[in-house]
């Protein structure tokens, strides 16, 4: 599968990182999930049935350019929140850090 295929970034769908495409699933976890050690047999039928294995697989397959996305994301949300701190729009700030929080830890 291609990457297209794969990975979309939407805004407003889990702060506009990439997900897996058609879902609000980011990439990220299933990354996470095979660092720890699950296959991705084990990932698709224990944790995301509504994912095909062709797509956990394509994901380990295209992973090197999708992990470059994920930070690219990453990297945008950290300039916003800094940006955020030198115009001093604390509330605003606070939100984006709480939702930094949830998406990078």
């Amino acid at each position: 599968m291609r990457i297209d295929e794969l990975v979309e970034l939407t805004p407003g769908v889990c702060a506009g990182q990439p997900v897996v495409k058609g879902t609000r699933l980011p990439v990220k976890f299933i990354y996470e999930m095979l660092d720890e050690g699950w296959t991705p047999e084990e990932i698709v039928k224990f944790h995301y049935p509504f994912l095909s294995l062709e797509v956990v697989e394509g994901l380990v397959e295209h992973r090197k350019a999708v992990e470059a996305l994920i930070e690219r994301w990453e990297e945008e949300w950290r300039k916003k929140i800094e940006t955020l701190q030198a115009t001093g729009d604390a509330g605003c700030c606070w939100t984006l850090i709480s939702v930094e929080r949830f998406m990078l830890i």
